[in-house]
């Protein structure tokens, strides 16, 4: 008996030291489920569940994780899990505590109140076969809000954008029309000029690529289409049909330009309102001007096309004043030439006294150069006589001889005469005079011509799509628009929206 009651008390010591673990574990799973509960939005409700710190008591298996509940079946050996009272004898089962009962109730009346079910514990298939196990509730969760930051900032950044910028489009932004007129600078094929031009505007056509039609201008079609869009085209144009007026009917602030503005600042609203383009390939230009009623876009489209053909017309007039101003400088030179050489021949022939007189010089000349003429057939005669006659005494030979001599005296005197300084400054003189008046003729010529060309209209404008009133809007494109604000909008929110969990994950 007495060793059997120590063996008992011996069993009963080492079934208490085998428990320890199991007892630490039990309380430390407590510890854990009663911090649990302490961060649930309804531990404010224990008391009313009749639950208390001292309540909970340690349990004889650790609780179950959701992934458990979810499948896995795990064996847990059974072990005494509740504390033994103080009246119980060592090798007497602990009697079950309604502390486990209380803990479910709470642990159900929290998930109730936090809008959440409990999973029911799940039954066991084969109670007979396996050792019994515990069902541990499942651990709620927390109810999910958005912040009044995220909703704040998702207003500020996407809905109020959004709403205003429709509000803009849809009704505070004017409608613009659009006035279209295409041309191109030509030369006339019959005026006169026009060759050169065309083959040098053909032969720079050809160079870029283009299509060198007769009567085409590169440089002209370019200029033309450059003047449309800038700010001396605005000037001119405020200057006939007052742009500024035109340009400050409509009440938006962001599109309308203002009565006051500086020529500076028009220049550059102009820009924006007008679209001017050449095509090298076709030798075409288009321009294309917005307004905000029909009206004033055929209006300013009209005056712009005027101011354009004049811009042409002020080219060639240029050109062609030039030439013209150039040609009549050359025959007042040659003219005043012309009359210079006449007011020294007429000197000459005033200072009869002191040299022989004019018609005595351009009387000896003539005799001398006939007397040359006579001296050459009496030799050509003298040299046939002594070829037939073989006798250079011959009386007809003799006389021929004769008759050279009288000639070839004739000749020395009219040479002498004529061989004086005088003479000689005569010849240069006259030689002179000849000369420049075949340069003035030229001059004369050449200044008809440029005078011809300059009455004619050298270059002109053909515009072959003349302006139209236009009858619909054409901008601004508000559907676009708006789908273009909302994708900006959505991106800038969803760029803030990174940045914050961003700075949120890392702590900054």
């Amino acid at each position: 008996m007495v060793a059997g009651g120590d063996n008992g008390d011996r069993d009963g010591d080492g079934q208490n030291r085998g428990n320890a673990p199991d007892d630490a574990a039990s309380q430390a799973a407590a510890r854990s489920l009663q911090d649990l509960l302490a961060r649930l939005p309804v531990a404010r409700n224990r008391a009313d569940a009749g639950v208390t710190p001292a309540d909970v008591q340690p349990v004889g298996a650790p609780l179950r994780t959701n992934r458990e509940y979810n499948g896995l079946d795990v064996e847990e050996p059974v072990a005494p899990a509740l504390a033994q009272s103080p009246g119980q004898s060592p090798g007497q089962s602990p009697a079950p505590s309604p502390a486990p009962a209380r803990i479910a109730a709470t642990a159900a009346a929290a998930s109730a109140s936090a809008g959440e079910t409990l999973a029911p514990p799940r039954p066991d298939a084969d109670q007979g076969s396996r050792p019994s196990r515990r069902e541990a509730p499942v651990l709620p969760r927390r109810a999910t809000r958005i912040s009044t930051g995220r909703i704040i900032w998702f207003v500020m950044a996407f809905v109020a954008p959004v709403l205003l910028g429709a509000a803009y489009l849809f009704f505070i932004m004017p409608d613009q029309y659009v006035t279209e007129f295409r041309f191109s600078v030509r030369v006339p094929v019959g005026n006169p000029g026009s060759e050169g031009r065309t083959s040098n505007g053909s032969s720079v056509s050809a160079l870029f690529g283009g299509n060198p039609t007769p009567g085409t201008d590169l440089l002209d079609n370019f200029t033309v289409a450059d003047y449309a869009r800038s700010a001396q085209a605005a000037r001119d144009l405020n200057t006939k049909i007052n742009l500024k007026a035109l340009y400050s009917k409509p009440s938006d602030p962001f599109t309308t330009l203002g009565a006051n503005v500086s020529q500076e600042r028009l220049g550059r609203y102009w820009k924006s309102m007008v679209y001017s383009d050449y095509d090298v390939t076709t030798g075409l230009a288009v321009v294309r001007v917005k307004a905000f009623t029909p009206q004033d876009s055929l209006s300013i489209a009209n005056s712009l096309l005027a101011l354009s053909n004049q811009l042409v017309n002020d080219i060639g007039d240029q050109s062609q004043g030039d030439t013209v101003r150039f040609a009549s400088e050359q025959v007042n030179r040659a003219k005043q030439q012309v009359v210079d050489l006449q007011n020294q021949i007429a000197a000459m022939s005033r200072n009869g006294a002191q040299s022989p007189s004019i018609g005595v010089i351009q009387a000896n000349t003539n005799v001398a150069t006939l007397t040359r003429s006579n001296i050459a057939q009496i030799q050509a005669q003298i040299e046939v006589l002594n070829n037939q006659l073989h006798n250079p005494e011959a009386p007809q030979i003799l006389l021929l001889r004769q008759e050279l001599a009288a000639n070839e005296r004739q000749l020395a005197g009219a040479v002498r005469t004529a061989n004086s300084d005088t003479t000689n400054a005569y010849n240069v003189l006259t030689t002179n005079l000849a000369n420049a008046s075949q340069v003035y003729s030229s001059a004369q010529a050449a200044l008809s011509y440029a005078r011809a060309t300059a009455a004619s209209q050298r270059l002109y404008l053909t515009t072959y799509v003349r302006p139209t009133l236009p009858e619909s809007a054409t901008a601004p494109d508000r559907l676009i628009d708006l789908l273009l604000l909302i994708v900006v909008s959505g991106m800038v929110w969803m760029l803030g929206m990174l940045v914050r969990n961003s700075i949120m994950e890392h702590g900054l």
